[in-house]
C-alpha cells in the first residue's frame, strides 16, 4: 500500500511521511525509509525489464526484420550497436544523476481534486517517467474491493443474518473467500 501511495503523484512520500508518525510512532522513520526502499527495488525491478527488452528487440520488427524497408543489413547493427550504446550510457546517467524516483518525488504534489484520474496523469507523463509509469499501471490498477459484506453474503445466497453480523469482517471475509475457492476446486474437477 505505501508504493501505491507512493505512485499517486497528489500524495507521493508525503502521506506516508504524515501518517506513519502517527501509526507507528517512534520507529516511524524506520517505516519511512522501507516505503522508499520498496518503491527503489520495484523501480529497479522495472528498469532492469526495460533494459533487457531494449537489448532483445533493438530496430527490428516483430518478424526480426527491418522496421524500416530502407535500412539494409548493416544500419540494423549500427543501430542495433546505438540503442545498447544509449541504454548502457542513459543506465549509468541515472546511477550518476537523480533517479526517476528522486525526481518524481522532488515535484510538489499536486493538489487534491475530487475527479482526479491517475492512470490518465501517469499515461501523459510517460515520457518523463517511463518505468514509473509502468509501475503505476500495474500497481494502481488493481481493483480494490468495495462490495459491502452483505452484497457478498446475497451473491452465495445468503443473506447476512443476526448470526453472521457477529463476526469480526476478518472472520467473515476468510469465510467467504475459502467458500469460493473450496467451491471453485470442486468446480474444476
Amino acid at each position: 500500500m505505501g508504493v501505491a501511495a507512493v505512485l499517486d503523484p497528489i500524495y507521493k512520500m508525503k502521506l506516508v511521511e504524515f501518517y506513519f508518525p502517527l501509526i507507528y510512532d517512534e520507529i516511524s522513520q524506520s517505516k519511512v525509509e522501507e516505503v522508499r526502499q520498496n518503491c527503489c527495488h520495484v523501480l529497479v525491478d522495472y528498469q532492469s525489464k526495460t533494459t533487457k527488452s531494449l537489448g532483445n528487440s533493438g530496430g527490428s520488427g516483430i518478424d526480426g526484420t527491418s522496421s524500416d524497408s530502407n535500412i539494409d543489413a548493416s544500419d540494423i547493427i549500427i543501430l542495433d550497436m546505438y540503442d545498447k550504446f544509449v541504454a548502457s550510457s542513459s543506465s549509468q546517467a541515472a546511477s550518476k544523476s537523480l533517479t526517476e524516483l528522486d525526481m518524481y518525488l522532488e515535484e510538489i504534489v499536486l493538489p487534491r481534486t475530487q475527479h482526479f484520474d491517475i492512470l490518465s496523469w501517469w499515461k501523459t507523463n510517460v515520457v518523463k517517467y517511463p518505468n514509473l509509469q509502468k509501475m503505476a499501471k500495474d500497481i494502481l490498477d488493481i481493483p480494490v474491493s468495495t462490495v459491502a459484506y452483505e452484497t457478498a453474503f446475497s451473491n452465495s445466497r445468503r443473506i447476512v443474518g443476526p448470526h453472521y453480523s457477529r463476526l469480526n469482517p476478518t472472520t467473515l471475509e476468510t469465510l467467504m473467500c475459502s467458500r469460493r475457492w473450496l467451491w471453485g476446486e470442486m468446480e474444476c474437477k
